[in-house]
């Protein structure tokens, strides 16, 4: 009896034994408590951006016609825009610098009154000039006025590599506010930033230069070239970033 009384102590202070060990490698001395080990974040909204003088420029021109023949008003389409491919030719443009962008020949919608003077028909032919030299803008508008074709508006532009440079400039910049915030907000709440968990950035705002046809520059007296300023083309990203934080 008493070697199975000795035996079963034996294998009780075996079994604390090893739940000791166990203990010591679950819970290693020095452990945070749960309050420092918690997880904190801080998260901001911020906005930055970027701007560069134009590189492209787009020049919307159409040629009008009315009359009460659909025949005659084609015909009055064709001589304008004959005159106007050949001041374009005139200025070194080719048929790959611009495009048709509207046509059409048609009848008013609503039947005008008996009182009311209005043609039969109407027609448009619009086209879109791109140039890759915005100084440029000024002659395709005289070009346009001496074919007697109206200048719709004129919108001074990017190039893909020049927007795609700017974009990268504008979230940068964001980025530095977001950061600049999170790191005085921390600092106000005894914190401090340690890396970045999520970011989320989307294109606020994109604004090429644009000109309606009535506020565009006229020839002066003494010059009878056209002259439009350009402006800055300017592109805005807004982020919403969440930073980890530690006391």
């Amino acid at each position: 009896m008493r070697r199975e009384g000795l035996a079963v102590v034996i294998i009780l202070v075996s079994l604390l034994a090893m739940a000791l060990v166990g203990v010591a490698v679950v819970s290693p001395i020095g452990a945070q408590s749960p309050d420092d080990a918690a997880d904190r974040t801080v998260s901001v909204d911020a906005t930055g951006g970027a701007s560069a003088a134009p590189d492209r420029a787009l020049v919307r021109v159409r040629a009008v016609a009315e009359g009460d023949d659909p025949g005659a008003v084609r015909d009055e389409l064709a001589t304008e825009t004959d005159a106007l491919r050949s001041n374009f030719e005139g200025l070194g443009l080719s048929e790959d610098d611009y495009e048709t962008s509207e046509y059409r020949v048609r009848s008013p919608r609503v039947p005008p009154r008996e009182e009311e003077n209005v043609p039969a028909f109407r027609g448009v032919h619009g086209f879109e000039v791109t140039l890759e030299d915005p100084d440029r803008v000024g002659a395709v508008v005289d070009a346009a006025a001496d074919a007697d074709v109206e200048v719709e508006t004129i919108e001074f532009t990017l190039s893909e590599t020049v927007r795609a440079d700017l974009r990268e400039e504008a979230i940068a910049n964001a980025m530095g506010d977001a950061r600049a915030q999170a790191d005085a907000i921390a600092d106000n709440g005894g914190l401090h930033v340690t890396s970045v968990e999520s970011v989320d950035a989307t294109q606020r705002n994109f604004s090429p230069v644009r000109y309606e046809a009535a506020a565009m520059a006229t020839p002066t007296p003494e010059s009878a070239d056209t002259s439009v300023e350009t402006g800055d083309v300017a592109v805005e990203y807004a982020v919403e970033v969440t930073y980890r934080a530690s006391a």
